[in-house]
């Protein structure tokens, strides 16, 4: 149960940061408090965005939370860093993002250490 959820939470922030993305595309500039006030009040284009980014991010801490208390934190911590993973992927797949070899040579190293640490033991 607990890398069920230690997985749901690592899509749930995934998904919240491409909200907060495109939230953060929407909006106007955080610099201009009033400009940014009054559009978030008249609930104009990316509002909508930042709070279900936010409502994501704090379902994703609500997850983490419980699956600390059935998973050991070497394991939880590996398993959270695919969310690394899951928004390069989906930055690309969803939102246009250039394709990088940087970018697959980073997911190719969080693989790598995730199944490391999930590897059997031999003794």
């Amino acid at each position: 149960m607990g890398v069920v959820l230690a997985l749901l939470s690592v899509i749930l922030v995934s998904v919240a940061q491409l909200l907060l993305r495109s939230a953060m595309m929407a909006l106007p500039p955080v610099g201009d408090v009033a400009a940014l006030f009054w559009h978030l009040i008249q609930l104009q284009a990316g509002t909508g965005s930042l709070f279900l980014g936010l409502c994501g991010y704090v379902a994703s801490m609500a997850c983490w939370f419980f699956a600390l208390k059935r998973l050991p934190l070497a394991k939880a911590y590996a398993l959270l860093s695919l969310s690394y993973i899951t928004v390069w992927g989906m930055a690309l797949a969803f939102q246009n993002e250039a394709f990088s070899w940087q970018g697959l040579a980073g997911v190719l190293l969080v693989m790598a250490g995730v199944m490391t640490i999930f590897a059997p033991v031999r003794r």
